[in-house]
C-alpha cells in the first residue's frame, strides 16, 4: 500500500478552513447588502451609470438576485440601453415570477419587440395574480389588436375601464378610442369619447371629438370642439392651434387657417417655428410665395444663433423643391451647433433623399454613418428611427422600413412625417388598408402634407372608394394644379362613378405642351369608358406614338380595333413591340393571348411560359398560364402553376384565392379550405374567399359559428353579391335559424333571375325550400320547389343534367305525400 502524494489535513487545520469560509460568506452577504445600498442611492439621485456598475457588482456575488436583475433593468431603461434592460426583466420574471411590476414592464417591452404572443403570455400570468389589472387588460388588447384579433381586442380595452381607477379611466377611455378609430369604427368609437369628455375634459379628447364630428358631416358642432381643445390646451398650445388651422384649412377655409396660425404665432413660445412654417405654406399654396420667404427669412434673422430657424427654413426650401438650398440651410445650423441631434437628423434625412434620386450610394452612406451614431446613443430617439426608415425605403427595403417607422411611432405616435413614410412603405408591400389608415391618419396631423394627400388619393382609388379618391386629389390639385398623374387619377375615379363629363373636364385642364403618353392613354381608356371607340383608338394611337412599344396601351389598342375589324393592325402591333423588345415579359404575355385569339395553341402556351421565364416575380403571368392550362382542360399543371407563382410571390393573397379555387374545382375540399384559410390571412377584404371558405364549412357541417362569422364578414364586403347572400342564408339555415334565411335567399334569387343563371338559381332554390319547411312554411317551400324544377326542366332541355334535380323533385314529392 502506498503513501499519498498529499498532507493529511489535521482537525486544526479543517475546523480554520472552515471559518475562513465562513468569514468569506459573511463577506459577500455584507459585499451584496453595500452594493445593492449604493445602487438604491443612486437610482433614486438618477445617477444611472453608477446604479449600473453597483447592480453589476451584487449580481457577480449573487447571479440569481431577482431584485438586482429588476434596479438594473430600470436603469438601462433611463439610460435607453433597451436591449439590455429587455434581459434584464426577462431574467427578472424568470427568477421572481411574484413580481408583478417586472411582469408589466417586460410585457411593455415585448409589445415594443412586437411579440405579441410574449406579451399575452405575460398579461396571463399578470391577470392570475391581480385579476383587475387595467394595465395587464390595456397590454393585451394592444396585443389582440396588432394579431387582427379585433373581438378580444375590443374586449380586453372594455376590461381596462371597467377595471380601471376613477383617476385613470380616463386613459382607458382613450385607449379604446383610439383602437376603434383605428379600425374605421367611429360611431362605436363615439360612446366611449363622449365619457372620456364627461369624465376628464381634455386638448386631445376634444380634438378627436371635432374629427369624428367632421367626418359626419357635422361641420358647426365640430368647429365649436375644436376650439374647446384650444381653450383647454395648456402645454401643447402650438398643437391645438395646428389642429384647429388643419380644420379650417380642410374645409378650404383658408383665411381663417392663415389667421389662426398667425394668433398662434403671437400667442405661444414653444413650437412657434413650427406654426411659422406651417403658415409659410399656407401662403405658398395660395400663390403667395413673397410673403411665404418672408416669414421664413424673418424667422432665421431673430435668432441666427439658434439653430431651430436654420431648420425651418431648411424644411420650407425642401417643399419649394430647393434640395440644394435645403442643405445649405442645415449646413448652417450645425455651424451654429455642431453637436444638435435635430440639425444632424436632418442632413441625414436630406442625404439620405439625395442619394435615393441622385442613385448616390456615397450621400445614403453618409446618411447611414450619421444615424448609426445617434442610435448607439439613443437607441429610441424617434427622428433618428424615421431617418433610418427613410434610409432603408431608398435601399428599397419596406419591410425594414415599416418595422423601424412603428419603432419611432410608438415613442412619438404624433409625429406626421414618419405615418407618411410609413404608409408609403406599406403601399410598397401591398397593405393597402393599412397605408389608408396612417396616410389618413397623417393629414389629420399635419393637413399642409401634400404629398400624403397625393398618396391617400391613389390608395382610395385603387380599393375602389373613389368618391374619397376625388375628394384628396382634387385638394392636393388645388395647391399642385400642374401633376398631371394626380389628374389622371381624379378623371379615373370620376370615371368609375359615371361622372364622364367631369373627367373629361378634369383632362381638359391640362395644357397641350404637357399632355404626354400617359394624358393620351387616360383620355383614350375615358373614350372607350363611353364606347366611343374611334375617338379611343386615335387618342391611344397617340399615346403609343410617344411611348410605343407600352403593354397598357397596346392591349387597349387591341380591345379597341379588334371588334372594328382591325385585328390585323393590332396584332402587327404587338408582334412588332416583341421584336424590338424581346426581354419585356408584359409584351410577351400580350403576344400570347393575340396567338390564343388566333387559335395558336402551341404559340400561346410557349409565349405564356416565356413571360414566366423573363419575370419570375410577376403573378399576372402565372395567372395567364395557369388559366390557359384551365381552358385546355390541364388542371392539374393549372395547379402546379399556381403552386409556382406562390413560391415566387408568397404574400399575393390573390394567387392563394385562385389556388384554393382550382382545388375546390378538382374536388379537393381539405386543400380548397387551406388555401382560402391562406387568402383571407394575407388579405382580409377577400370578399370571395371567405363566401367560398364559408361555404364549404357549412356543407361539411364544420365549425358552423366560423362558417356564420365569414359569410356575415363576405356578405358586408360583396353586398350585391347574390353568392354571398346564398351562402349566409344556407350557413344560417345549417345554423338552424331558419327565419333569418329566408330573407337573405330570397335576396339571392332575385340575384340570380337578373343574371339569367338556371343553375344557380336551382340550387338556391333548392335552399330556400329546404328553409321554409324547417320554419313550418310548407306551402313557400313547395313554390320554391316548382320554380327550382322549372329550371332543370329548362337545363335538362338544353342537354344538360343538373346534379340538384334528383333531390328537388324528391323533395317536392314528398311534401305533397299525406303525412302520417
Amino acid at each position: 500500500m502506498g503513501f499519498s502524494h498529499f498532507p493529511r489535513i489535521t482537525a486544526a487545520l479543517a475546523l480554520a478552513a472552515m471559518l475562513f469560509a465562513a468569514v468569506g460568506c459573511q463577506d459577500d452577504e455584507a459585499k451584496l447588502a453595500d452594493f445593492l445600498a449604493r445602487g438604491q442611492v443612486a437610482l433614486d439621485a438618477e445617477e444611472y451609470e453608477e446604479a449600473v456598475i453597483e447592480y453589476r457588482n451584487a449580481l457577480q456575488i449573487d447571479p440569481n438576485n431577482g431584485a438586482a436583475h429588476f434596479a438594473l433593468a430600470r436603469s438601462y431603461t433611463a439610460l435607453q440601453k433597451l436591449k439590455e434592460a429587455y434581459w434584464e426583466l426577462h431574467e427578472t420574471v424568470r427568477l421572481d415570477p411574484e413580481n408583478i411590476d417586472a411582469r408589466v414592464s417586460f410585457a411593455q417591452f415585448s409589445q415594443l419587440a412586437r411579440d405579441y404572443e410574449e406579451v399575452l403570455i405575460q398579461c396571463e400570468e399578470i391577470l392570475a395574480i391581480q385579476p383587475e389589472r387595467a394595465s395587464a387588460f390595456t397590454l393585451r388588447g394592444e396585443a389582440y389588436s396588432a394579431l387582427e384579433r379585433y373581438d378580444e381586442a375590443e374586449a380586453a380595452f372594455e376590461s381596462a375601464i371597467e377595471n380601471s381607477l376613477e383617476e385613470n379611466r380616463s386613459l382607458h377611455l382613450e385607449n379604446m378610442v383610439r383602437f376603434q378609430n383605428r379600425r374605421g369604427n367611429y360611431a362605436g368609437a363615439r360612446p366611449y369619447l363622449d365619457r372620456q369628455i364627461e369624465l376628464a375634459p381634455s386638448m386631445r379628447a376634444y380634438a378627436s371629438l371635432g374629427r369624428l364630428l367632421t367626418r359626419d358631416g357635422e361641420i358647426e358642432a365640430a368647429e365649436a370642439a375644436m376650439k374647446m381643445s384650444l381653450s383647454l390646451a395648456k402645454s401643447q398650445k402650438d398643437i391645438a392651434y395646428r389642429n384647429l388651422a388643419g380644420f379650417y384649412f380642410n374645409l378650404d377655409r383658408i383665411d381663417d387657417a392663415i389667421e389662426t396660425l398667425q394668433q398662434g404665432i403671437d400667442n405661444v413660445e414653444k413650437g412657434r417655428l413650427d406654426l411659422i412654417y406651417l403658415l409659410a405654406r399656407f401662403h405658398s399654396s395660395q400663390g403667395n410665395s413673397e410673403a411665404a420667404d418672408l416669414m421664413v427669412a424673418q424667422a432665421t434673422l431673430e435668432a441666427p444663433d439658434d439653430p431651430e430657424p436654420w431648420l425651418v427654413l431648411s424644411s420650407y426650401r425642401t417643399r419649394e423643391g430647393d434640395s440644394a438650398g435645403a442643405l445649405e440651410a442645415v449646413e448652417k445650423a450645425i455651424a451654429v451647433a455642431p453637436e444638435d441631434t435635430v440639425a444632424l437628423l436632418r442632413k441625414a434625412e436630406l442625404l439620405a433623399e439625395n442619394g435615393y434620386r441622385g442613385k448616390s450610394d456615397e450621400d445614403i452612406s453618409s446618411a447611414k454613418e450619421i444615424v448609426i451614431e445617434i442610435l448607439s446613443r439613443e437607441p429610441s430617439n424617434a427622428r433618428a428611427l424615421f431617418v433610418r426608415g427613410k434610409i432603408e425605403m431608398a435601399e428599397l427595403d419596406p419591410r425594414a422600413a415599416a418595422q423601424t417607422l412603428r419603432s419611432a411611432l410608438d415613442v412619438e405616435p404624433e409625429f406626421a412625417p414618419a405615418r407618411f413614410v410609413l404608409g408609403s412603405a406599406l403601399m410598397l408591400i401591398g397593405d393597402q388598408n393599412g397605408a389608408r389608415a396612417e396616410l389618413a391618419r397623417t393629414i389629420e396631423l399635419d393637413p399642409g402634407l401634400l404629398e400624403a394627400r397625393r398618396s391617400l388619393s391613389r390608395i382610395h382609388g385603387a380599393l375602389g372608394e373613389h368618391e374619397y379618391a376625388i375628394e384628396q386629389g382634387r385638394m392636393y390639385l388645388r395647391e399642385r394644379p400642374e401633376d398631371v398623374r394626380t389628374r389622371i387619377l381624379v378623371a379615373q375615379s370620376l370615371v368609375h362613378l359615371g361622372k364622364a363629363e367631369e373627367a373629361f373636364a378634369e383632362l381638359e385642364v391640362i395644357p397641350d405642351e404637357s399632355r404626354d403618353a400617359d394624358s393620351w392613354y387616360a383620355m383614350g381608356r375615358l373614350f372607350m369608358a363611353q364606347g366611343k371607340a374611334e375617338e379611343a383608338r386615335e387618342a391611344l394611337l397617340e399615346a403609343n406614338a410617344q411611348r410605343p412599344n407600352m403593354p397598357d396601351i397596346l392591349r387597349s389598342l387591341l380591345r379597341v380595333e379588334a371588334p372594328a375589324g382591325k385585328f390585323g393592325a393590332a396584332a402587327d402591333r404587338v408582334r412588332a413591340a416583341v421584336k424590338a423588345q424581346p426581354e419585356n415579359a408584359r409584351l410577351a404575355l400580350l403576344e400570347g393571348r393575340i396567338e390564343l385569339i388566333e387559335g395558336n395553341a402551341d404559340a400561346a402556351e410557349a409565349a405564356f411560359q416565356r413571360s414566366v421565364e423573363l419575370d419570375p416575380d410577376d403573378a399576372t403571368a402565372y395567372q395567364q398560364l395557369a388559366q390557359f392550362y384551365r381552358m385546355t382542360g390541364r388542371l392539374e399543371e393549372s395547379i402546379a402553376t399556381h403552386e409556382k407563382s406562390i413560391e415566387q410571390n408568397p404574400n399575393s393573397a390573390r394567387s392563394h384565392e385562385r389556388l384554393a379555387m382550382l382545388h375546390e374545382a378538382s374536388g379537393d375540399v381539405d386543400k380548397a379550405t387551406e388555401y382560402y384559410e391562406r387568402a383571407i390571412a394575407l388579405d382580409s377584404s377577400l370578399g370571395e374567399a371567405k363566401n367560398n371558405l364559408a361555404y364549404l364549412l357549412a356543407e361539411r357541417g364544420d365549425d358552423l359559428d366560423r362558417a356564420l362569422d365569414l359569410a356575415q364578414e363576405a356578405k358586408a364586403l360583396l353586398p350585391d353579391s347574390p353568392n354571398a347572400a346564398d351562402t349566409l342564408g344556407w350557413v344560417l339555415y345549417k345554423r338552424g335559424i331558419p327565419s333569418a334565411a329566408i330573407g337573405y335567399l330570397r335576396e339571392a334569387i332575385s340575384g340570380f333571375a337578373g343574371e339569367g343563371n338556371e343553375e344557380a338559381l336551382g340550387v338556391v332554390r333548392h335552399h330556400l325550400a329546404m328553409a321554409y319547411e324547417a320554419n313550418e312554411q310548407d306551402t313557400e317551400a313547395l313554390q320554391a320547389l316548382d320554380a327550382a324544377i322549372a329550371s332543370a326542366d329548362r337545363i335538362e332541355e338544353s342537354g344538360g343534367k343538373p346534379g340538384w334535380a334528383d333531390e328537388v323533385r324528391e323533395m317536392a314529392q314528398r311534401l305533397r305525400s299525406p303525412r302520417s
